[in-house]
């Protein structure tokens, strides 16, 4: 690959374009992750242009015109606010015949669609909560086949998006009421999974075909009510006062009992080829008292601020932040079919 690269660096942007340039942009409170990483390809000697998208999609056309790259660093998730359409914008850089970082299409969609993720995850003897999905205009479905408590979860959302202490439903009668709310409040459909309780842990891979796992990250919560249920509502991942007043934070994996973390990594593996994933992704895990070992979610192209999971977790198995961010480039040439980067 050539040592110094034209990047693209593209990344959704809630309002229209601003007067004074990206880079100012990115310097703001909010946008760590873009600054993180375009930080780290100047500093690594590539030449970058950044360009926010929001609900038109020529101005990403010209530049790619105008400028041509050799390689897109994809941070987009949404078009015009609506995650829906994240997998549509890789499309269209696959019809550019364009390098880009991260993951294809196809499973973008699918790991977008938690049900789909669950039904690819278990012929490979991967054990998934059960669930049912409740979709909007629907029927309503009984969902007196599941073992109460139960989470009720947006369908395609992010973040933990819609994710709240009501989310826990211990009757089929709360649980409804939630399906409800989502599907009036926020206008989503609603998967109903079974509640795993146990620890919270996070397991980073990297690579296409060779793949590493990362160190496991926890997150732990200290002084929160035993009473109370612990997982990753959205406020304990993202509300600072929330978190230091209940002790939760996000840290590395205390010790496991011998060969769970093994069989942690094999199974962060086999779901990233399952779901046909490239270049990196999150594995969110919950591990019972019985060590039993469960995949809650898949996350194709985590966030890659540099305090995030992905980079801790990457900075103690010996990998520096832009050594991270040129392994995830590089990787998105290596496996393109439209690269001739030699």
């Amino acid at each position: 690959m050539k040592k110094e690269l034209q990047v693209l660096v593209i990344f959704d942007y809630p309002n229209p374009p601003p007067q004074d340039g990206w880079e100012s942009v990115i310097e703001l409170d909010g946008w760590k992750c873009e600054r993180s990483v375009h930080h780290a390809l100047v500093g690594l000697g590539h030449t970058v242009r950044l360009l926010g998208i929001h609900d038109r999609i020529d101005p990403l056309v010209e530049e790619i015109r105008e400028h041509p790259p050799d390689v897109v660093f994809n941070l987009a998730e949404a078009f015009a606010n609506n995650r829906e359409h994240e997998a549509n914008l890789v499309g269209l850089l696959e019809l550019l015949k364009l390098p880009y970082t991260g993951c294809r299409p196809a499973s973008l969609t699918i790991c977008r669609h938690k049900a789909f993720t669950k039904r690819i995850l278990t012929p490979h003897r991967i054990r998934v909560p059960a669930s049912i999905l409740i979709l909007r205009g629907q029927r309503r479905r009984s969902v007196k086949s599941l073992r109460f408590p139960v989470i009720v979860k947006p369908l395609g959302l992010e973040g933990s998006d819609g994710i709240a202490q009501r989310a826990f439903a211990e009757t089929p009668e709360a649980c409804l009421e939630r399906v409800q709310f989502l599907h009036e409040n926020l206008g989503t459909d609603a998967l109903v999974e079974e509640y795993i309780e146990g620890r919270e842990l996070y397991s980073g891979v990297l690579g296409n075909d060779r793949l590493r796992v990362l160190p496991l990250r926890e997150m732990v919560f200290d002084n929160f009510p035993e009473e109370r249920p612990r997982f990753a509502t959205f406020k304990a991942k993202w509300d600072d006062a929330f978190r230091t007043r209940w002790g939760i934070k996000n840290t590395f994996a205390t010790p496991l009992a011998n060969g769970l973390e093994p069989r942690i990594g094999r199974i962060s593996r086999t779901a990233f080829r399952a779901l046909q994933l490239e270049g990196y992704a999150r594995v969110d895990l919950r591990l019972t008292a019985q060590n039993e070992i469960y995949v809650i979610e898949v996350n194709p192209n985590p966030s890659l601020a540099e305090d995030d999971e992905i980079a801790l977790a990457a900075d103690r198995a010996g990998i520096a932040y832009p050594q991270l961010v040129q392994q995830i480039l590089s990787y998105g040439v290596a496996r393109s079919r439209f690269a001739n980067l030699a």
